[in-house]
């Protein structure tokens, strides 16, 4: 069971996690959802087929409790937490505790109305609109491409040398041209927070811009479905973008001035943190506790051996660290986000690496506590595995974002 008692928890943020609770265990089929996010997929397969995967009666069900828009501000018709990192933490925890892929499905897009609160209001009011208006609007963002991944944010500016993805202004538009990679539910969103180079020499701290892009749009495309060992519901894609036309008046940041805001909202990623790597891996370590203490072996439970019995606190101890961890950080954020500053992004590159460093040591101790069975299909523990390992290479690689918060003490 999630603890609920942490200081940061005010009486709003339990009740939200009551809400949250409440809703999954009464809507959310956890086999349902594991067995559509392994139907198989087409590296060819269209944005028409893609949509076909999202379970519409459930995001609809969600967006009638005002989960689904929990980030979109009041004044727009949202629940109003935009502002609040720690409810967002809580919620999407609790999501991932009792709802496993459900966390997914929430989080992408309150990470997007997190991103849109920094745009202009025009760009806010039709997207919150379109999506409160259609429950099936969905929200994509993409920065990596298939030769320029971390180089977005590797702690070196060499002119030209990251982002082939380019924007040219033609009058009152941009034309765009390119291609994009990794860009998780990309295939089935309205609008993609955009990253693109619009000083093709310049070094990329200085030659970036982000658009709200509407998928809509004439000359957008998926190249190719990332097809990944443990896929989610909405899968991962690759974009060609040709001489596809936008206004101006979807530019979110100032031209060539897009730097800073992505590399801030790379914080909004803290959200799946909470709850894939946090909320889902309480849930499995829980089973796992409860599967020692129900497997006879030698005489007595195995988490009575000292081996496996060790193995079981040793995880215990590494999800309390990460839960205090992600909501100290949620919590030192508040203020920050809620006067629409940039936020320090030290904090998130931290998280990203720890998150993984606890869940690939969580998948080693089941891996060793379920060893009598080994990791069948039954178990819930194996569909957590490859879809916890092929989320690993969000926001860069663990060690990687060390090395970019070593450069932060310079």
């Amino acid at each position: 069971m999630i603890d609920l008692n942490l200081p940061y928890f005010t009486e709003e943020h339990k009740s939200l996690a009551m809400l949250v609770k409440e809703f999954c265990e009464r809507e959310v089929d956890l086999k349902r959802l594991n067995e559509i996010a392994d139907q198989p997929i087409s590296p060819n397969a269209t944005p028409e087929e893609l949509r076909k995967r999202i379970p519409v009666d459930l995001i609809s069900k969600a967006q009638d409790a005002g989960l689904r828009q929990l980030c979109i501000p009041k004044e727009f018709g949202g629940s109003g937490y935009e502002d609040d990192p720690v409810a967002q933490g809580i919620a999407a925890e609790v999501a991932g505790y009792y709802g496993g892929q459900f966390a997914r499905l929430l989080t992408i897009p309150w990470k997007h109305q997190i991103t849109f609160a920094y745009a202009p209001r025009h760009i806010q009011e039709e997207v919150y609109t379109d999506f409160l208006n259609d429950k099936t609007t969905m929200m994509a963002s993409s920065i990596t491409e298939p030769n320029s991944g971390s180089d977005f944010l590797f702690p070196y500016d060499e002119p030209g040398a990251a982002g082939q993805c380019i924007a040219v202004r033609d009058g009152d538009d941009w034309v765009i041209n390119g291609d994009k990679m990794f860009c998780t539910a990309g295939g089935v969103s309205n609008y993609i927070d955009l990253t693109v180079r619009t000083d093709p020499a310049g070094p990329i701290t200085k030659s970036t811009t982000k658009f709200a892009f509407p998928t809509r749009t004439k000359g957008w495309s998926i190249s190719r479905v990332n097809v990944m060992m443990g896929n989610e519901i909405a899968p991962n894609v690759q974009m060609r973008f040709e001489n596809a036309r936008i206004s101006d008046r979807y530019r979110i940041s100032p031209v060539n001035a897009g730097f800073d805001l992505m590399k801030s909202r790379l914080g909004g990623k803290t959200v799946h943190l909470f709850g894939q790597f946090l909320g889902w891996s309480e849930r499995v370590f829980e089973d796992m506790k409860e599967y020692a203490k129900a497997r006879i072996q030698g005489g007595r439970p195995i988490i009575q051996h000292p081996n496996v019995g060790a193995m079981i606190a040793e995880a215990d101890c590494l999800l309390k660290s990460l839960r205090l961890l992600l909501y100290q950080n949620a919590w030192e954020c508040m203020g920050i986000v809620s006067r629409k500053e940039l936020i320090p992004v030290k904090g998130w590159y931290y998280l990203n690496w720890y998150a993984k460093k606890v869940v690939m040591r969580i998948i080693e101790i089941g891996l060793e506590v379920y060893g009598g069975m080994a990791p069948q299909k039954e178990l819930p523990f194996e569909h957590y595995v490859r879809v916890l390992l092929s989320v690993m290479h969000g926001g860069s690689t663990g060690l990687l974002n060390l090395i970019k918060a070593s450069k932060m003490f310079d």
